[in-house]
């Protein structure tokens, strides 16, 4: 899911100001007395302009906006927590990278609520960037099974028992083509390992910054911010592919 962009909340504005009750209201109110008072042409280009006029005033109410913006994040939010991964689904070591990064979540969006300041484009990118941390502890997850169930060192130590034997050479080249996957697999689980550790770090330093200029009214600030953490997201994409690449070589087309 991408971040919330302005092309949506514009478009989420505008539908707010058509749909509004009020303006719908009175709309309505103003064609049925065109038909009751038998003026329906003469009343109908009015209550357009009328109407029109209701609905600008709606779309430039800031207090409206700010409504609209609240509760289309709610949604968005909801939607979010419905496809959030359980850590408790993963092995432990998966689970605990997760689990600190679901923290670190947390703590931002803490430091974003205290430092009452609209930092919604950080908080976009926190979103996504949970999804795409999930994505890879999923992708992780696969890997580690996939290594569990055929360890490196039972498949060399088997290697180690046929490579001599001729009669066993196509065994042998097989067994030396499975070593070659799981190498690449284990590699790029270390990958994970190595940069989920890092940018945990990472994002400490996102919350650091953003607590040290929550006093600040420079509003290039939450845009600086929201970089950072989109720099880190696109980040965890690349390993997330890394990962499937080398999930999906290792498994035998049919």
């Amino acid at each position: 899911m991408e971040p919330y962009s302005r092309g949506e909340f514009n478009r989420a504005l505008i539908s707010n100001a058509l749909l509004s009750p009020f303006n719908v209201v009175l709309l309505a109110v103003m064609l049925v007395a065109g038909l009751l008072l038998n003026v329906f042409v003469f009343v109908l280009p009015v209550a357009v302009v009328v109407y029109g006029i209701a609905a600008a005033r709606t779309y430039f109410d800031e207090d409206e906006a700010a409504k609209v913006l609240e509760r289309e994040k709610g949604r968005r939010r909801k939607a979010i927590e419905r496809g959030r991964l359980n850590p408790a689904a993963l092995a432990p070591p998966i689970r605990t990278l997760l689990e600190g990064a679901v923290a670190r979540e947390r703590a931002i969006r803490d430091a974003i609520a205290r430092a009452e300041l609209p930092y919604e484009e950080v908080s976009d990118e926190v979103d996504t960037f949970i999804r795409a941390i999930e994505d890879s502890a999923r992708r992780a997850e696969l890997l580690l099974e996939a290594l569990d169930a055929s360890p490196p060192e039972a498949v060399e130590r088997r290697l180690a028992e046929v490579k001599d034997d001729p009669a066993r050479a196509e065994l042998a080249q097989a067994l030396e083509s499975q070593l070659t996957v799981l190498a690449r697999m284990q590699k790029q689980l270390e990958r994970f390992f190595d940069e989920m550790e890092r940018i945990l770090v990472e994002l400490d330093t996102v919350r650091g910054n953003l607590v040290s200029v929550s006093a600040s009214t420079d509003s290039a600030n939450q845009q600086r911010l929201a970089a950072d953490v989109r720099g880190l997201r696109e980040e965890v994409g690349a390993v997330a592919e890394g990962m499937s690449e080398a999930y999906e070589t290792s498994v035998p087309s049919d």
